[in-house]
Parts: C-alpha cells; structure tokens; sequence
C-alpha cells in the first residue's frame, strides 16, 4: 500500500535560511572552547563541488567553509583529500581529525556530528536508452553501482532490495563503470555527479525524481569529544556572523541544482514526442523499408516500453505528492472506498481514518522559512512510509492522512514522536489528531475524512493530543445559522446593556460595563454564552466589538455632557487584538462623538492575549499613548494572569466571581481575594471584584480595601434608557455603602 517518498531538491539558500535562526540560538548556549592549533580536515577527492583535488591542491565549498570555520574559531584548517572508503578508515583510526559526510544514524554510532548545513539528495542513472525505472524498488535483481562505503552504499547493502552491487573507490570510477557497461544502474549524490558529467560531457540519464534528502555535516573521531564541540561552535558562529552565508553566495551556479520536477516533465513530454515522430515516420516510409522491417520492429518495440513507462510515471505523479512521496487526496480516497467496496460483509477488521495535522508548522515557516518546514513535513512523511498494514496521504499545510487498522491512536503518535525525535537532528514538530472509524462512523471514505477532520479540529480547540470522532462535535442548526448570519453582514437585532461599577469609598456610580445581547428576529433571544465563543472561534467577533466600542463611546459621552461622567469598559477578543486594527476604531469612535481616551476601558481575558503575547504587547501600547487602558479580567484563573501585570501597561484587575462569589463561606477564596487587593494596591492598580450578589460581600469587600464593585447586588445589566435613568438618580448622591444596599 506504499510508495518510496519521492522529495524534490530545493536550493541551498532556503536551507541556510531555514536553519540559520536556530543555529544561532544554540551557538548562545555553548561555552566557548580553547582552540586547537590546526585541524587535518578529510575529504573525497572526486567529489565536486563540494571538494576535489586539482594541482595537488584541495577545491571545493566544503574546503573553503572548513578554512572558514577554523579562522572564526582561532584555528587553521588542512586538507587531505583521497578515495572515499580510504579516508572513511583515516576518520575511524583517528589520523584525521573531521570529514563532511551524509549523516545518519548507523553512522552518529561512528562519529561525533555536528549540526547539518546543507541537504543535498540521491539519484539513479543509466545510459542513454535503458530501462526506466522510477524509484528504488526497481532496481531489484539488477547490477548497481555504488561508491564504497557511501551512504548509498550503506541503505542498499541493508535493504531487502538486494541489488547486485558493484563498488567503487569513489565517484568518477562508479561513472566509469557505468559509461563502460560494467554496471546498469548507479545510485550516487546528484549533486556530485551533474557537476561530472557537465565537466567531461559525459552522458548519462537521471531516473525519476531525486530521493534520500539527508542532512551534510561534519563527523570528527569519537575520541575528540573537545573537538566536536569547538567545531559546532565555530560553525554556528559562521552562520550567524553571515560570513557562511558570502560564502555560500559565491558557490550558488554550483550548490543550486535545477528543478527535478521540471527536468523530470521535459524529459517525459520529450519522450512521448520521439514516440510520436518515430510512429510517423514508421507509417510513411513503411513502403520503402521492408528490408529492414526487422530493425524497426525493435525500434518500435523500444519506443512502446519507453512510452509505458512514461505512461506509468505520469499516473504516478498524478497519484501521489511529489514532494512527500505520500498518495494525494483523491487517490487516497479511491483506494479507501476500493477496499470499503471490496470489504462490505462481513465486517472482519475494523479500520480507522486518522488524521494528523503538524500544529507549530506556521510558526517554523515564521522562524526558520519554508524551506525548515519543507524538511519536517518530508521526515514525518518518510517516517508514515515504514508504517505496516497502512496506506498515508498529504493533504497539504501539514495535514496527514492515514488509513489503518483500528488502533490505539494515542500509542501511534507516541511512536511517530520519537521517531522523529531519533530523525536527522532538529527535525522535530508538535502534531495532534483526530479519529473516526469504519462501519462505525461511516461507510465511505469522503464521510469518514470529515468526521476525522472534525475530531482533529476539535483536538486542537480543547488542547488534547487525540480525540476520536463523536457525533456531539458536529456543530449545531442554530450555530450554523449564527456563522451564516455574521458571513453574511446582515446582523440584526444586538443591542448593549450596561452594568454599574460602585466606587466603595464614595458610594458613586464611577464606571459600567457595556455587555452586549442579541434578539433576533427570526431566531428570538441567544445568549452570549452561545454566540459570543462560536464567533471567537471563527474569527466573526470584530462587528461586535466595533459596535460594543462605538456604543460606549457614545453612551459615556452623552453622560459627560449631563455632567454624569462614566468610563465604560469593553470586552476584547484574542482577534480583535491580533488580527483587527483596533486602534483605529477607537480612533474613530472618539472623534465621531468627540469622547475622550478616559470614556472607555478594554478588558482583556487569558485568551485574549495568550495567542501572541508580543503583538498584544504593542497594539496596548499604541492604545495607552492615546490614553486608552486595559484591564485584565477574570484575574486568577489564568495561569499566566501575573505576567500580564509587567508585560502590559495594565491599569486595572477584575477580580473573578469564581472567587468572590462564595467568599464569606470560603476562607480559601477570601484569602485569595484579600491578597489580590493588596498586591493591587501595592503595584498601584485599581481593584474590581465581579459577582457581587449580597450585603455582606460587599461589606466585607469595603473593609479589604477593594476600590470598585460589580454585581447584581448593586444592580443588574440594564438597557440604555434604564441606565440613564439609573446614573441621573444617583447623581451628586454620596452613600454609605450599606445606606446605599438598603434603598
């Protein structure tokens, strides 16, 4: 049910890119180390561009990086270069010091590596005219030729292929032996042979698409630990100082292959076009060429094998995900419905749709660049391949498909988790997932995708590593119709309420809440509990809010002017800090009705500012320059509320009701309310305690010291026309706060 991962080569300068912030984080964390005084650096002598000998001397970017690298850290940089297995051996006995090679894991049991800087990838070859193959597989039975000791070497000798190999001392005899018939296939590094068969127009024929993407370091001798960690130093250094990246500049003509998929497209339409001529000219001439019927009897009989192969590769890519290797959607889907189709009754083997989304795969592309997340969607794919009993599909902004037996999901991701942990070095990503299971939750594969999209979705919302589908995930009528309504921007029927803040040393109503409420035509009154979250959650909240702040300023400006001035505070969402220009509507609102910064307040809850710390960080300090300040609401239920208090310019806490509710019989929760009083007062903060519903809770509040209070003891939200009324009735009053409880 697998495919080999076909992966596509991609420039040199993505990669540097990709890996250049990380490097320099880990290079901050190193302890600098004395410099050796020269370092013997081994290499392959027929291996350009990377490094070859020319005049006795030793070329190349992985020669001229070493000089580079040891002149950063203190040191000089010497070479000897010669045939791969002979150098591998001086690497081992310790008679050189570092050689760049492939890494991998049977030889991270050899050497000491350092940290990848280039990811060049594997193609096959063969003489003009040979059988096609397209991938590894194919090369079952055959004589391939390989460079001794080679990482190509070391998978062919330990896969269950069993190719029949013919080894080399290095690159250019392994070409030899091809251009010589001695061999007919020959598996090498892309890179190395283009660079020769351009130079000594050699020619031969890549097969299908470049594969074995593997990380390029440097390996030093086992025994030179101190070595190892002044080599990584030095070359993270390199990076960040920017001198890799002049180097690497210089050698782009050479570093940067062409696109594989592109050459692999010409060479396939060139194929059918000979196929094509070769048919014309056969069908005219046919007349005047019996004798030689025989000869273009073979040629024909060549032409059509060459044509089914192309055929076949074209099917291929059309199936499966060039870059992954992985089956695309809709191939994935047929051979899912196939098996369904096949397997109806009876039911002998449950089978399971998972589906994995890589959840920071935007936040790599943010840090590292594309290229970074290239290479980890590429590892987890190769890591679904080696999967046993399943077939595995990319979906794309990495999201994978995986059809299976029924299983523990929990224990599937546990050990694609350390696979990629034990992976090239890095390459690793926080993924969650989603189940849904046949028959159980559906008979076709397009229902069961869904389902499991739905679960992976909702794995995300509630923070959970995996969840299997259930038919109460699936939103409701009445959400559908709120989603539709906002989509459409034909909302009607919202309208404010507003809720009194007394001040409990005056006794005065100094400041409100404006709340909004919905009553809608056609589907009748909806709580906020039910619409206010569903619009968060899909990103519908900014119309509400743009109206909540416009209402507040218009409100609270009306009660200056009747010299009952009232700051009104507005609740905000995670994405109308993030994603709105929340400035300018308040802008906007204070020029309309010529308010002032101190008519509204923002309340910000854990949610709201936990998305992007530093954003929200910005977008409040813009606002406080207006003179328009926060509050932080529901304080102490979050598990990061006292970080707010020195990240953003916060001017008031809202004690949660949670805690204020049931303070007078909770001496927990009093406690915790008293302390907050006073840590406020301490930072110079005002303190709101919400949920106030009784005399003695409000009494017990004054005595703490808390400066406002909020709840329906005091009053409940009220429309606009009551809570003018309200606030004009209670003007230039000032109560004791239990004369006050008592009218």
């Amino acid at each position: 049910m697998h495919k080999q991962p076909l992966v596509r080569p991609r420039p040199f300068a993505g990669r540097v890119r990709s890996f250049l912030l990380w490097l320099v984080f880990t290079s901050l964390s190193c302890q600098a180390n004395d410099a050796p005084q020269r370092v013997l650096f081994g290499g392959d002598a027929e291996f350009p561009p990377l490094e070859w000998m020319e005049k006795n001397q030793a070329k190349g970017f992985n020669v001229e990086l070493a000089r580079e690298i040891a002149k950063t850290g203190g040191s000089k940089a010497e070479h000897q270069l010669g045939n791969w297995p002979d150098m591998m051996r001086a690497l081992e006995e310790g008679r050189i010091d570092v050689m760049p090679m492939y890494y991998s894991a049977e030889r991270a049991k050899r050497f000491i590596f350092t940290h990848a800087y280039y990811y060049p990838s594997h193609s096959i070859y063969a003489l003009p005219g040979a059988v096609r193959v397209s991938s590894i597989d194919n090369l079952h039975g055959h004589k391939v030729v390989v460079e001794q000791e080679s990482f190509a070497h070391q998978q062919l000798r330990s896969s269950a292929i069993q190719p029949e190999l013919v080894v080399t001392a290095n690159t250019v005899t392994a070409i030899e032996a091809l251009l010589h018939g001695d061999a007919e296939y020959a598996v090498l590094t892309s890179l190395a042979v283009d660079s020769l068969l351009k130079k000594n127009d050699w020619r031969l024929e890549r097969m299908g698409v470049p594969f074995w993407s593997r990380g390029y370091a440097f390996a030093v001798n086992k025994n030179k630990p101190e070595l190892a960690e002044w080599l990584q130093d030095s070359l993270s250094e390199t990076i960040a100082s920017g001198r890799y990246q002049q180097l690497y500049e210089k050698w782009v003509p050479e570093l940067e292959p062409s696109a594989a998929d592109t050459s692999l497209m010409n060479s396939l339409w060139l194929a059918l076009a000979t196929i094509v001529a070769l048919l014309l000219i056969a069908a005219g001439w046919y007349w005047s060429i019996k004798r030689t019927v025989a000869v273009h009897t073979r040629e024909l009989r060549d032409a059509l094998t060459q044509r089914e192969m192309a055929e076949h590769e074209l099917r291929y890519l059309a199936n499966f995900d060039a870059q992954t290797g992985l089956a695309k959607l809709q191939h994935f889907i047929e051979q899912v419905d196939d098996y369904f189709h096949s397997h109806q009754q009876p039911v002998k083997q449950e089978k399971e749709i998972l589906i994995v989304k890589l959840v920071d795969l935007d936040v790599i592309v943010r840090t590292f660049g594309f290229s970074r997340a290239e290479l980890v969607v590429n590892a987890f794919a190769m890591h679904l391949v080696k999967l046993t009993d399943a077939m595995s599909a990319y979906l794309g902004r990495g999201v994978f498909a995986i059809f299976t037996n029924k299983c523990n999901a929990q224990v599937l991701l546990d050990r694609l988790m350390t696979d990629m942990s034990n992976s090239d070095p890095g390459l690793n990503s926080q993924f969650v997932g989603g189940s849904a299971y046949w028959p159980e939750h559906g008979r076709s594969a397009g229902k069961l995708m869904r389902h499991a999209e739905t679960a992976m979705a909702m794995s995300v919302a509630r923070r959970r590593r995996w969840m299997a589908y259930e038919t109460a995930m699936e939103p409701s009528r009445l959400d559908l119709d709120i989603i539709s309504i906002f989509i459409d921007g034909n909302v009607q029927g919202l309208f404010p309420v507003f809720q009194p803040q007394l001040d409990l040393r005056s006794g005065k109503i100094t400041s409100a809440e404006i709340l909004v409420r919905w009553q809608h035509p056609r589907l009748g009154f909806i709580p906020p509990n039910v619409f206010i979250p569903l619009l968060e959650n899909s990103g519908l909240i900014e119309q509400v809010t743009a109206q909540m702040i416009d209402e507040a300023v218009r409100v609270a400006v009306l009660l200056r002017k009747r010299n009952l001035p009232c700051a009104i505070s507005v609740n905000i969402a995670a994405f109308d800090l993030i994603e709105t220009n929340l400035g300018e509507a308040i802008s906007h609102a204070l020029v309309r009705y010529q308010g002032l910064p101190s008519d509204i307040k923002l309340e910000l809850t854990e949610t709201s500012v936990a998305s992007d710390p530093q954003r929200v960080k910005q977008v409040l300090l813009e606002l406080s320059e207006l003179g328009v300040y926060a509050s932080v609401d529901d304080f102490g239920t979050g598990y990061s509320s006292l970080s707010y208090l020195s990240l953003f310019p916060i001017r008031e806490l809202k004690i949660d009701r949670t805690f204020v509710s049931d303070m007078i019989g909770n001496p927990r929760n009093h406690s915790i309310v008293r302390s907050t009083i006073l840590m406020a007062r301490e930072l110079g903060l005002t303190t709101v305690a919400e949920g106030v519903e009784d005399d003695q809770t409000l009494q017990m509040l004054k005595k703490d010291g808390c400066d406002l209070a909020q709840g329906y003891v005091i009053a409940k939200p009220m429309a606009e026309v009551e809570f003018i009324e309200f606030m004009r009735a209670h003007a230039a009053q000032v109560f004791d706060v239990s004369q006050f409880m008592k009218r």
